[in-house]
């Protein structure tokens, strides 16, 4: 009975949310962009396209219905002179037609007129005339209710922006960056000048250096995330730090500064404002039993043990493949943990090799278990967490596929301790997810076409010791091919050496090969800073980005032949005494050399990030 009381409503308010919903895209559409351009601040291009054929419709309509008019009119008279002759009655005819209209609008008013003075009318015909009539009413309210909150958030955000681009205002220096550039700060042996990098040297990687406090993330990450959502561009941030305040300046920045873009955010220490996620739902069985055991790389197991794992993911993905299944974390850890969810299995698998092998785990579950321990703890840390519930389904909110190919934004944020091994399985997990979707993004453009245009995308891995593995460097590749920028951090190269990570000197070396551009910040360790300054080569030399202005504002190039390269020496301890927000940039090819002074933007305070409600209603339910 409920369950009908329920439809009933349901049914009841449809005549309602219908025009509700309606009202909500006419002001996404129309009404919003004006408001937008009043604060200066720029919307979505296929909300432009949107809008301008919107505003366009109406004339459209107009001069179509003129042209049919007159058409019709010009074949009563059969000539184009005795037409032009009775040129007046075309225009009675065009008046009786606004006038039919303008009665046929207003009938839903006339019929409760009618009713009012005492006339007959019938209910349904009455009640159809009010409902008509409220939907006006319903549509201002909605509209008009929209254009008081946009405007109130909106002077809020301004007057944030008006903070953040005081001293290095990087908001003008984006602005006048070319389709092909981005702005990371002005160069102190250059008077000065902006500091601008091709998006083509970024796609060769990105790797920002430098000990905890030296202004990595606002001097360098958020200035760039900011310029490619900016510029409609794809984003992923993968966040080591577990700070939950982080999303907060990322959200303030986004609608502040850039496009007031919906953040889909992932952070399982807070599952109520987090987006659902399945980190195993894209990929082979193949694919994605090699993505889990890479991401047990650093795990403390035998040779012997990660062998036996590789055969038991391997039997028991090719049964929840043939048990129609869906694969997640939680369905993969019911193999693991509960012998009665393999026995209740066994039944539905028809694959001979596979029913085979699940039954002699079955009968040896005891030895099976002991095997795979470590990974069985992993799993069920995960199942015990408040945060399961996140990664349990097969519509995920959160999709790498979607996010590049709806030009979206995503972050990830993981609470990474030093012992907490579940969550690091977790995030390698993540970008063993990215590679694979990269990667078959990239196996796409390759079967479509040869020239096919290649894509822009922005990665992020801030903290990205936390989440490194040998097959760090296939995403740096698959990657490239993809047109992703890849910006990682770490705080000294010192730390790739851990012999906890099991990374060897030929992956650290491949690291710097696949990493083109690279920022770095306070260096406190003499390791590093020996590494960096032999990266960098005693050849120390500026390329001038920009040509010098004559007198007309133009450029001149007797000018520019007068100005000769200006020579940077680099010594251990400019980069071990570099102040915060001070920086050497360094570009592999072509060789660029330059000293930053960054920027940041200042907000006193964050706007807090809030999923939409429709997104938070279909996660909970």
């Amino acid at each position: 009975m409920k369950t009908f009381i329920e439809f009933f409503l349901s049914l009841a308010s449809l005549p309602f949310l219908i025009p509700w919903y309606l009202s909500e895209k006419l002001f996404e559409y129309l009404v919003q962009p004006l408001v937008f351009r009043k604060y200066r601040l720029e919307i979505g291009k296929s909300k432009k396209i949107v809008s301008q054929l919107a505003i366009w419709a109406l004339p459209a309509l107009v001069l179509f219905y003129l042209a049919k008019t007159g058409y019709a009119f010009y074949l009563q008279h059969g000539a184009l002179l005795s037409a032009a002759r009775h040129g007046l009655d075309l225009l009675i005819v065009i008046y009786n037609d606004a006038a039919r209209a303008l009665t046929a609008l207003l009938t839903p008013l006339n019929t409760v007129l009618v009713f009012k003075q005492g006339g007959e009318v019938g209910w349904p015909w009455l009640l159809i005339s009010v409902y008509l009539l409220f939907l006006p009413v319903l549509f201002v309210c909605n509209v008009g209710l929209r254009w008081v909150s946009t405007n109130r958030s909106l002077r809020q955000a301004v007057k944030l922006r008006d903070q953040a681009v005081r001293d290095v205002n990087i908001v003008r220096f984006a602005e006048k960056a070319k389709d092909d550039e981005i702005f990371f700060g002005i160069d102190i042996n250059r008077n000065g000048a902006p500091f601008y990098a091709k998006t083509k040297w970024l796609q060769g990687h990105i790797q920002v250096i430098g000990s905890p406090g030296s202004g990595k993330t606002e001097s360098i990450i958020q200035p760039l995330w900011f310029q490619a959502v900016r510029r409609n561009v794809p984003t992923i941030v993968v966040d080591g730090k577990a700070s939950r305040q982080n999303i907060d300046k990322f959200f303030t920045i986004a609608s502040s500064l850039a496009q007031g873009h919906e953040i889909i955010y992932f952070n399982p220490a807070e599952p109520e404002r987090s987006a659902t996620y399945n980190p195993l739902r894209r990929g082979t069985m193949t694919e994605i039993k090699n993505r889990i055991l890479a991401s047990l790389s650093a795990a403390p197991i035998s040779t012997n043990t990660r062998e036996r794992l590789d055969y038991y993911l391997n039997l028991i993905l090719r049964a929840i493949k043939e048990t129609g299944a869906v694969l997640t974390l939680h369905e993969l850890a019911q193999y693991f943990l509960d012998k009665t969810h393999v026995h209740n299995q066994l039944r539905k698998i028809n694959d001979k090799y596979a029913y085979d092998g699940v039954s002699e785990l079955q009968k040896n579950y005891q030895a099976f278990q002991a095997e795979t321990a470590y990974f069985i703890e992993l799993l069920r840390e995960i199942e015990q967490s408040d945060y399961a519930w996140l990664l349990d389904t097969n519509e995920p909110e959160l999709d790498i596929l979607n996010v590049y190919n709806g030009r979206r934004d995503c972050y990830f944020t993981l609470p990474i301790g030093p012992d907490d091994t579940a969550m690091r399985f977790l995030g390698q997990l993540i970008l063993g997810d990215i590679t694979a979707t990269f990667h078959q993004l990239s196996l796409q453009r390759e079967s479509n076409s040869a020239g096919a245009k290649i894509g822009e995308g922005l990665l992020v891995i801030d903290e990205v010791v936390k989440f490194v593995n040998p097959q760090f460097v296939e995403l740096l590749r698959v990657s490239r091919n993809t047109g992703v920028s890849v910006c990682y951090t770490n705080q000294s190269l010192a730390e790739m050496e851990n012999s906890e990570l099991h990374l060897t000197k030929a992956f650290v070396d491949q690291l710097a090969d696949h990493t083109n551009v690279m920022f770095c910040f306070h260096l406190g360790s003499p390791e590093s800073i020996a590494a960096i300054i032999n990266r960098i080569g005693p050849d120390s030399k500026i390329e001038e980005q920009s040509k010098p202005e004559g007198k007309n504002g133009k450029k001149d190039k007797n000018e520019e032949a007068k100005t000769p390269s200006k020579e940077i020496v680099i010594d251990p301890k400019f980069l071990k005494h570099l102040e915060v927000g001070r920086c050497v940039a360094f570009v592999r090819q072509p060789r660029v050399l330059g000293i930053l002074k960054t920027g940041y933007f200042k907000f006193d305070k964050h706007l807090p990030y809030a999923r939409r409600e429709a997104e938070a209603k279909s996660s909970r339910s």
